[in-house]
């Protein structure tokens, strides 16, 4: 045996023994401590509300310098419910209740918080749960609705029948200003308020106001905010405009609805912040993070629910397929990006984000889009979850 033989099994039996060593004073050189630090802090946030799917989420948590919330249903509870009707035109064009026939048949086949709010009302003020018959349904995210809604005189003699529609029936139809149910009706009547001629408007009182209307009766219904308006070549009035505008610096969401092409109404439909956003917020920032609200609602009623829990920065007016872009970018600029959402919209860019939290109680997409899911729908544990990374991470390498 030469002599670089008997110094290269020196060597290699030098080496093994190194190995053992090493493995035996610091696992962490072989992998170890890592898996075992990722399973017990998957456990951990198992125990507190927090199911995490894999150890890729843990891991990159901790690396996290921006964190997005949808709106509705995530900073706010979700449960929308209607405020207030105001009407632009006068009870003989079209009366209250036949107003939530339409309406309420409209939106019954919409998914969207805001139909769903308005179709409660309706049912429950009308007192039954018949709708009329829609056809020819289209809703487009972020813009609106529009169908046609026919055999309202069949729902019509049903519903003389409840309580509640005799109720307020028998109100003094000509008050300006009542409420029904919590809900302030107001009727604003202006000849500004409307586009089309005199004639046209004659024809559409003739048709709310006939006693005799059979199934083909037909009302074309366009429900939405102002770009669906003008999508569809209704005219919107700076008057109808600064209503709108009123109500979303308050936070609240303001729809309107055209029936055969004339502007009817507009509805308001608010939202309360959840108690524990603010807080939330504002741990993060103690944290060094920077949250950001992105949502498809309209930017004044977006600010000012991004300034109630202490967001700076808006998205606002984004649409569901265009919100994987705002991730993006914010990506392409060297952002570690958490997206927080619950409905089926957020969905692309939960899983578009580095990390994903989704609410337990959203949309099963949502849920299942998402790497991080929070059981007991407390935004704070937005927070518990990146701190567990953190700590995760420094028991892995120390």
């Amino acid at each position: 045996m030469d002599k670089d033989d008997r110094t290269e099994i020196i060597f290699q039996f030098a080496f093994r023994c190194a190995l053992s060593v090493l493995s035996i004073a610091c696992p962490c050189a072989l992998g170890l401590a890592t898996p075992t630090a990722v399973i017990v802090g998957t456990g951990v946030g198992a125990q507190n509300g927090i199911l995490i799917k894999g150890a890729e989420a843990l891991e990159t948590a901790h690396k996290i310098k921006t964190v997005i919330f949808d709106k509705t249903g995530t900073i706010t509870h979700g449960n929308l419910s209607l405020t207030k009707i105001q009407f632009f035109v006068d009870e003989k064009t079209c009366s209250f209740n036949k107003f939530l026939m339409l309406i309420g048949t409209a939106e019954s086949n919409s998914q969207h918080p805001i139909g769903s709010a308005i179709t409660k009302f309706s049912k429950k003020v009308l007192g039954n749960n018949v709708v009329a018959a829609c056809n020819d349904f289209e809703s487009v995210p972020g813009y609106g609705l529009r169908c046609s809604v026919s055999g309202i005189a069949i729902v019509d003699k049903e519903t003389r029948l409840s309580e509640a529609f005799l109720n307020n029936s028998n109100s003094d139809s000509d008050l300006k200003r009542f409420a029904v149910d919590g809900v302030i009706v107001e009727r604003l009547v202006a000849s500004e308020f409307q586009v089309s001629s005199d004639d046209s408007h004659e024809d559409l009182s003739d048709i709310f106001t006939s006693g005799d209307m059979g199934n083909d009766d037909k009302y074309n219904l366009f429900v939405g905010n102002r770009d669906w308006m003008a999508l569809n070549g209704i005219f919107v009035s700076d008057e109808v405009d600064s209503y709108m505008i009123s109500h979303e610096n308050d936070g609240e969401t303001a729809v309107i609805c055209a029936i055969n092409g004339i502007l009817v109404a507009m509805m308001v439909v608010a939202d309360t912040v959840k108690p524990e956003a603010r807080l939330t917020v504002f741990s993060l920032r103690q944290m060094g993070l920077e949250s950001v609200l992105l949502t498809g609602d309209n930017r004044r009623t977006a600010r000012a629910i991004a300034k109630q829990v202490g967001i700076s920065y808006v998205f606002a007016e984004v649409l569901p397929s265009h919100k994987v872009e705002r991730l993006q970018e914010l990506q392409g600029k060297g952002f570690k990006v958490a997206m927080v959402g619950d409905g089926v919209n957020d969905s692309p860019a939960l899983a578009q984000a580095d990390v994903g939290i989704a609410i337990a109680t959203g949309s099963d997409i949502a849920v299942e889009a998402a790497d991080v899911v929070l059981i007991r729908n407390d935004l704070l544990d937005v927070v518990c979850c990146l701190k567990l990374s953190k700590k995760t991470d420094r028991k892995s390498v120390v």
